[in-house]
């Protein structure tokens, strides 16, 4: 039988409880970090997980993690599930954080602030507290270079296709120290996980029915998969699902007209992807609404820019080296114009800043040409029609295999947010169509494209 021993690294729970708040925020403030197992008693055994309720304990321990401690800790704070002697366990795997941690429900005090010392959690001292909370305000923001992956399995076939197609001339054996996609002691950094051909990292599209969050209609997910081509792929299906085109045609004369500006859109979208502080475990994402798209993502304005400077387009980019690898891609903002253009289209109220997040707001015009007489010498040959461009899944499908080959039917269903009938049914065509070929047997083989 496997015994656990108690140490100042490792924490066992039997059950979870009331006090793991306090085991968290403890491992936060202690060199080291440390770990703790849910399921592993006292004495080392292990008990597992009361059966059928795995689940639920998950989303408590996220809770504990995302609502209970402050401030947010969830870069530092890793939450996986392991079979052990065929019984569940839950580990939460903790870095030591930046700042100063403490309870939510006790605040910076000494019964909220805690360090380990052997198997004990030691209240800190009310000195200690003040101490460890002005020298956290100096600390830098974390550098995603520098934080290392939970993942160390990692490639980089689709990161190499957007690098080629850019011209961009790599040697295999310099490629991930030229694009530093590990840290300073060689592990695979975060930048690396968000780059390679999977990860999950999730970007969601949610869509609303009126003007605010009140009626939810559905949420479409990209991720799974290298950040440029989840990027991309939400960026081409929000064009092609909601910026409706509206075409005029007269005699000798033809108008369209657009429900939003791409390029802003496009740049806004960019700009949210790259900027993001990616290094407090936050998402862009993008919002639909009745009347409107708004681009979310983690951050402010740079300390020490102000406002007329941002708007003008003075670049600080929050991950330079991610910065640098989006412009070699033909993503992003080149010469700080990103910024300018979107005010130029919308004005200095399509921004929304509030103290940790960035909000690009982006109205939606679907009057078509209800105000413009047109010609009017022809008014009966005036027409006015929209149209929508369709989704061309087995096109979607044949690209997303020439960037990568190994791809699993569940990769490409998650990828495109499609279903398994549909990727089953283009797949086939692709096939027919001899485009594509499987090579090898189903779990490790790869497809080659035509």
């Amino acid at each position: 039988m496997l015994r656990f021993d108690e140490t100042d690294k490792y924490e066992l729970k039997e059950i979870l409880n009331d006090a793991l708040p306090k085991e968290i925020e403890t491992y936060l403030n202690t060199e080291g970090g440390g770990h703790i197992y849910i399921g592993v008693n006292k004495i080392g055994e292990v008990v597992g997980i009361t059966k059928g309720k795995l689940d639920e304990t998950m989303l408590k321990v996220g809770d504990v993690i995302t609502d209970q401690v402050l401030p947010k800790c969830t870069e530092y704070v890793h939450v996986h599930h392991e079979v052990i002697e065929n019984k569940d366990v839950i580990i939460i795997d903790i870095k030591r954080g930046n700042k100063l941690y403490y309870q939510k429900k006790y605040g910076m005090t000494p019964k909220g602030c805690h360090y380990r010392v052997g198997t004990k959690c030691q209240e800190m001292t009310p000195e200690e507290i003040e101490k460890r909370f002005i020298a956290s305000l100096n600390i830098p923001e974390p550098d995603i270079c520098e934080m290392e992956s939970h993942r160390q399995d990692l490639t980089f076939q689709i990161l190499k296709n957007y690098l080629i197609t850019h011209n961009y001339h790599f040697n295999d054996k310099t490629f991930e120290t030229n694009l530093r996609l590990r840290t300073s002691s060689g592990k695979y950094n975060y930048m690396a996980f968000m780059l390679a051909d999977k990860n999950d990292i999730v970007i969601n599209v949610a869509t609303f029915a009126t003007t605010d969050k009140s009626k939810y209609l559905k949420r479409d997910e990209f991720g799974g998969v290298c950040l440029l081509y989840a990027m991309e792929k939400a960026k081409d299906y929000v064009e092609s699902s909601y910026n409706q085109t509206f075409i005029k045609l007269g005699e000798g004369s033809r108008k369209e007209k657009k429900v939003f500006n791409n390029e802003a859109f496009e740049q806004a979208w960019y700009n949210a992807c790259v900027h993001n502080k990616w290094s407090e475990s936050n998402n862009p994402g993008i919002y639909i609404y009745s009347d409107r798209l708004e681009i979310e993502s983690r951050g402010s304005i740079p300390a020490r820019m102000s406002k007329e400077d941002f708007y003008r387009g003075v670049s600080n980019p929050v991950n330079k080296k991610l910065f640098d690898i989006f412009k070699t891609c033909g993503f992003g903002e080149e010469s700080g114009h990103g910024v300018p253009t979107i005010v130029s289209i919308y004005g200095e109220k399509a921004y929304r800043f509030t103290e940790s997040y960035i909000n690009v707001i982006i109205p939606f015009d679907k009057s078509g040409f209800d105000n413009d007489d047109g010609d009017a010498k022809h008014p009966r040959n005036i027409q006015e029609t929209s149209k929508k461009h369709p989704r061309n899944i087995q096109e979607e499908i044949y690209e997303l295999m020439k960037s990568n080959q190994t791809l699993t039917m569940k990769d490409i269903m998650k990828i495109l947010n499609i279903s398994e009938g549909s990727a089953r049914h283009n797949i086939k065509k692709l096939k027919d169509e001899g485009r594509i070929e499987h090579k090898g047997s189903t779990k490790s083989g790869y497809w080659k494209t035509k």
